[in-house]
């Protein structure tokens, strides 16, 4: 079955087959003229769907990065200070939520969301295209998401997520 994974990229997409292997994913830009600038990540993947002219069969995701007490750091960054933000934020444990957006046969938008345990970065490291990635490290582990994704490995949030985007598609 192939389906259209918004705004996604190919690392990401092949992230995903590792999970659910025989999804078949056809990896689309947003809209032109979309924004991506919703206050959490599951207004932003719903709206990355609502955006996109196909009325089923797509899926888009969205991240925050949170201290512990919920504080979102999404407005501690700009793109040029990832750098800094390590610096600053290194060490601090943090979450990592995930929000998946799916639209199925029918229209109907369902979102599955996951959560990561961590901690900030000492340094950004992994693909750039990664974003928020490059400065998380998952729980008991020592390289960022970033890097762990780049070298194939699959850490249980996505896991469980992605497993539940295949549920809902019928795999």
């Amino acid at each position: 079955m192939a389906v259209i994974f918004i705004d996604g990229n190919d690392l990401r997409a092949a992230e995903i087959k590792l999970i659910v292997p025989t999804l078949e994913l056809v990896i689309e830009p947003l809209q032109t003229g979309f924004a991506t600038a919703a206050p959490d990540p599951e207004t932003k993947a719903r709206d990355k769907v609502l955006a996109h002219a196909v009325a089923s069969g797509c899926f888009a995701e969205a991240v925050d990065l949170q201290t512990m007490d919920g504080k979102s750091l999404r407005l501690e960054l700009d793109s040029g200070n990832e750098n800094r933000f390590c610096k600053w934020w290194r060490e601090t444990p943090a979450q990592m939520h995930l929000s998946v957006a799916v639209r199925c046969a029918g229209g109907e938008i369902q979102v599955i969301a996951a959560t990561c345990k961590g901690r900030i970065a000492d340094k950004p490291a992994g693909p750039h295209f990664l974003g928020w990635d490059r400065l998380f490290v998952p729980e008991n582990h020592t390289m960022t998401l970033a890097e762990l994704t780049a070298a194939g490995e699959v850490v249980e949030f996505r896991r469980t997520a992605y497993a539940s985007v295949g549920q809902a598609f019928g795999l």
